[in-house]
């Protein structure tokens, strides 16, 4: 984990500032997690003639001092494995638990046995080859653990690292950005040695080399003070089924503009959240959306997967976070928020699934959070 902070911490300010957080955390993640050691099933190979040293067997007769030799036989039991070859060197965290007497290569291990043969015990071997496996799969189950304990903690650690440094690329921007001399560009493109990657399906972010500008962002405080908001409308839908029964989407997006600019104050050319198209809800900043609510009857998958597409494309920065309001009139809610989670799964541009029926979606080199809502609206 150290070693990806590390590389974390010397990625280019301007490559950080331009590549969603969301495709930073997910390759580096996908570099500091370890795959855990699986073992497969045991085989022994042909057996091979070797020379046995009985020096010292009180059951045998030797002089003292020499070395006696006698023939014998070796036995190699071989054990597949998938996993972090590294991992052999590590020990499991149950300090009573250790790895048998093994030899280690690319995806196979083994347990070598000697046995002379004028005194051959095929019981004795049998029983001795079950509890060398019977040890070392014990050792692997531990670590297994252990892997997985560790494993579970990479995410976090890399969405702190990536946001620290995130937090120093952007002091560093606005210090260079406040001398107001303007920069000559190189013309070479930014580049940076990756990491050699374990694990290759996940490539480094690309960037174009057009300079940073810095972007406003919808703080995430206000954002969760948004939804809450939103959702307050649900109970005011549900009570008065009178008044909503017969209301279409532009009518109960009005009602949620009207709630929505009771707490917060209004510019004075206009209101702080206004609508454009049909039926969204927007926050504007320099004539570029920053927040929108699309706000769509459920009329089913297809139709909500077109809700999507026209969501994300009224969303323009880089960082953007977005609602996506669904009016539901069916009498199976729950039926209906997972088909709306199958679909938001399904869609190409998704990049993690978060909690409270949020996700992270990645187009054009922006993030975009999107939360789903479903508001039930009695029937007429």
């Amino acid at each position: 984990m150290a070693y990806t902070v590390g590389e974390i911490a010397k990625l280019e300010t301007e490559y950080v500032l331009k590549t969603p957080a969301s495709e930073l955390e997910r390759y580096f993640t996908e570099q500091a997690t370890i795959g855990p050691l699986v073992l497969g099933e045991p085989y022994m190979e042909d057996p091979t003639n070797t020379s046995i040293d009985v020096s010292g067997d009180p059951r045998r007769f030797t002089l003292p001092g020499e070395r006696t030799l006698v023939p014998g036989t070796r036995v190699s039991v071989v054990i597949p494995y998938m996993g972090e070859e590294r991992l052999w060197q590590t020990q499991p965290s149950t300090f009573s638990t250790s790895y048998p007497s093994i030899e280690i290569s690319h995806e196979r291990v083994a347990i070598d046995l000697s046995f002379a043969n004028d005194s051959a015990d095929g019981d004795a071997l049998k029983a001795e080859v079950d509890r060398q496996l019977d040890t070392l799969r014990k050792a692997v189950q531990t670590l297994h653990g252990d892997v997985t304990n560790y494993n579970s903690t990479v995410e976090a650690a890399v969405s702190r690292a990536v946001q620290d440094r995130r937090d120093k690329a952007l002091a560093t921007s606005k210090a260079i950005e406040s001398i107001g001399i303007p920069i000559r560009r190189r013309d070479e493109p930014l580049t940076y040695a990756a990491p050699v990657k374990r694990k290759p399906k996940i490539e480094r972010p690309a960037v174009s080399t057009e300079p940073y500008a810095p972007e406003p962002v919808l703080p995430d405080d206000e954002y969760e003070h948004i939804l809450k908001v939103l959702q307050s409308m649900a109970i005011v839908i549900e009570r008065n089924p009178g008044s909503f029964s017969k209301l279409g989407e532009e009518a109960i997006r009005d009602h949620c503009l009207l709630v929505l600019n009771g707490h917060y104050e209004g510019a004075a050319t206009g209101e702080t959240f206004n609508y454009g198209g049909k039926t969204d809800v927007l926050i504007r900043v320099d004539d570029r959306n920053v927040f929108i609510a699309e706000c769509k009857f459920w009329h089913g998958p297809k139709a909500f997967n077109e809700a999507i597409d026209q969501l994300l494309g009224y969303l323009s920065w880089r960082d953007c976070k977005a609602s996506l309001v669904v009016f539901n009139k069916t009498k199976d809610s729950v039926a209906v928020m997972k088909k709306m989670h199958e679909v938001m799964e399904q869609r190409p541009e998704l990049q993690k699934t978060l909690a409270n029926s949020r996700y992270v979606l990645v187009r054009d080199g922006r993030d975009i959070l999107v939360t789903t809502m479903l508001f039930d609206v009695p029937g007429s």
